[in-house]
């Protein structure tokens, strides 16, 4: 008992020395312990990595800046009264379990707190109290697990909040209430089943959100509140299945969006077309696969295009069509991607930036972007042909070699060819006559039948247009109006009589008409033929140098009289007949005068006669007669022509 009675005797003393050593510090201005560094005139100090267990108290009281990093500080209760005017202080890496409550009572000036890399579980009520002017707070990396809804009632000046890295599965639900001034939240590396849309909508400052690394699996349309200050998302590394097309709608400057590391298949197209001003998207480690046409659809302004690792196999070529700022585009390690269609990144004018590394690219064209523009172009880790096809890459590498300044950027090194003759060689070590192009025999034979199959195509479709072009020429092109064929007689009284009761008006004319065209102007006479036998034959089966010779029309019947006299003196002379039969004798002729007659208006007057025709038909033996018909048979009788007067329709 006597000995438990002398220990609140020795620790009076005990304490009186320490009040007194600590007085006499103050006094003096505090000393540098050895394992700390101390600049008086910065008025920092640090004591990182000095295996401290307790925070020194003979510090210079005016400090601003203190690094107590790295060591195995474990409490903190009542530590930092002594130093009322920090601005900083790093506690990171240590083993704090807990901020206990009050601790920072008297830090009202401090502006950054670091308490990364520790064991703290809660966060209570006032575990911040006093810290009023606290800008930045980071508290990644411990086992965060609960917070009290109120645990940042007193750090209404706070702008950036570091959650990263705890076992934290949601927010309460005000925590962000009175952070009026936040700008930047990171929740990475946590356990977050949804976005915490709750207490964004509370924080419309917010202008970073990083949510990456949790366990989100989709944005549906209410995931993402109105937040008009948001520039970055950061929602990398989740399961995200599916976004609703309009999850965006309320994001109108955000200008850099990370989907990396999700379970997209395809380019969420509808939804990104919302984002008129984004500038940065990032799609790394989705299983894309395929890039439709505008797949980055009204992403006019979008500057760097992130594709590495998305199992791409097939690029349209007009996937990038509306992306005609992009400067920087990377779709390396794509190991099922072939080949690129030509001019695909050709609408990129100011394309700066293009990576295509360990792809399955066998051969690069220079038509698929703008290579004389560019300032970096990484293409190696692809199984290379070199031949003819990469001549232009050979040339490139050659120029850049030349140069005094690079101005294109090239992995030279990794460019290396797999072909049988230049296999594992760099591109830039083979000779430029080695890159050339075979081909071989098969191809020259293929391509030489097709070219013969092409031009027997193309022959038979000429021959065949020719053909259906004659079959659908007419003959004979009807008349444009109504018209009868009417016979008038045999000799000039029966003309003069017929005419004259058919009221004849337009006997008279200046020009003939043929009996073809009734209307035309032009006069067409044709002297008959030796050979013919029948002078009257329809244009239709008319022979081609046959013609029907036009009578000319006369002002009065005589002067019809007056031709016939004329055709009659032609048949008093000797007519030649085909070959063997031109000695014997004519056969008499049986003639009559048939006038063309129109009959518009037939019912209201008397037709109108347009011409007059005048026909000769040969009686002769049919074992020596040569009647000249397009038929394919032949009469042996024809019967004489009529004495009255009768129709033939036209």
């Amino acid at each position: 008992m006597a000995s438990r009675g002398s220990s609140p005797k020795r620790r009076g003393p005990i304490a009186i020395t320490i009040l007194a050593i600590l007085t006499s510090v103050v006094m003096s201005g505090g000393f540098c312990p050895p394992q700390c560094r101390c600049d008086d005139e910065t008025l920092k100090a640090s004591c990182a990595y000095a295996d401290l267990e307790f925070v020194p108290i003979q510090l210079n009281p005016e400090i601003r800046h203190l690094d107590l990093s790295n060591n195995r500080l474990a409490n903190l209760h009542l530590t930092f009264c002594f130093y009322g005017n920090l601005e900083s202080l790093d506690l990171s890496s240590n083993l704090i379990r807990t901020l206990g409550t009050d601790n920072f009572a008297l830090q009202t000036s401090l502006l950054t707190l670091n308490v990364s890399f520790n064991s703290i579980r809660t966060i209570a009520k006032n575990a911040l109290n006093g810290l009023k002017s606290l800008r930045e707070l980071n508290l990644a990396d411990n086992n965060i697990t609960e917070m009290d809804e109120q645990a940042f009632k007193y750090t209404s000046e706070l702008e950036v909040l570091d959650l990263s890295g705890n076992s934290i599965t949601s927010l309460p639900k005000d925590l962000m209430k009175n952070l009026h001034k936040i700008r930047t939240l990171i929740l990475k590396r946590n356990s977050l089943l949804e976005v915490p849309d709750d207490n964004l909508a509370l924080a419309p400052s917010l202008e970073n959100v990083d949510l990456s690394e949790n366990l989100i699996q989709e944005l549906t349309r209410d995931s993402l509140p109105s937040l008009p200050s948001l520039v970055s998302l950061n929602l990398a590394d989740n399961v995200i299945r599916s976004i609703a097309d309009d999850v965006f709608d309320r994001l109108p400057g955000l200008l850099r969006l990370d989907l990396s590391g999700n379970n997209l298949t395809s380019v969420p197209t509808a939804a990104l077309a919302r984002l008129n001003v984004l500038s940065s998207l990032i799609l790394n480690r989705n299983p894309l696969v395929t890039l439709h046409p505008v797949a980055f659809r009204n992403l006019f302004e979008l500057r760097s295009l992130e594709l590495d690792d998305c199992t791409l196999e097939n690029i349209d070529a007009r996937a990038f069509a509306d992306n005609v700022n992009l400067e920087r585009i990377s779709m390396d390690g794509n190991r099922e991607l072939k080949e690129l269609p030509g001019r695909v990144l050709y609408s990129a004018r100011y394309l700066k930036w293009v990576s295509l590394r360990h792809c399955s690219l066998a051969t690069l064209q220079p038509t698929q972007f703008p290579v004389d523009d560019l300032a970096l172009l990484r293409v190696g880790g692809n199984p290379l042909v070199c031949n003819c096809s990469v001549h232009w890459l050979w040339n490139v590498i050659r120029a850049e070699e030349q140069r005094n300044e690079t101005r294109l950027e090239l992995d030279t090194n990794d460019i290396v060819c797999t072909d049988e003759e230049s296999a594992g060689k760099p591109l830039i070590t083979l000779p430029e006559g080695s890159l050339r192009c075979r081909l071989s025999l098969l191809y020259l034979i293929l391509s030489a039948a097709g070219c013969l199959a092409a031009t027997a195509s193309i022959l038979a479709l000429i021959a065949h247009l020719t053909r259906a072009k004659r079959k659908k020429r007419l003959a004979y092109a009807a008349p444009n109006r109504p018209e009868f064929l009417v016979y008038v007689g045999r000799s000039n009284e029966d003309i003069t009589k017929n005419a004259e009761s058919c009221n004849r008006r337009l006997l008279a004319r200046h020009e003939d008409t043929s009996y073809d065209t009734p209307r035309a102007k032009t006069v067409v006479r044709v002297p008959r033929s030796s050979n013919d036998r029948n002078i009257y034959e329809t244009p239709r089966y008319s022979r081609p140098e046959r013609r029907l010779e036009v009578m000319e029309p006369s002002n009065s019947i005589p002067g019809v009289h007056g031709r016939q006299q004329q055709l009659q003196q032609q048949q008093q002379q000797p007519i030649p007949l085909p070959h063997q039969q031109q000695h014997q004798q004519q056969p008499p002729l049986d003639e009559g005068v048939y006038a063309v007659a129109d009959v518009t208006g037939l019912r209201e007057e008397p037709p109108e006669m347009l011409s007059l025709y005048r026909m000769q038909n040969t009686r002769m033996n049919v074992q020596h007669a040569d009647y000249g018909y397009d038929y394919d048979y032949d009469y042996d009788y024809e019967p004489p022509l009529p004495d009255k007067p009768h129709v033939v329709f036209v």
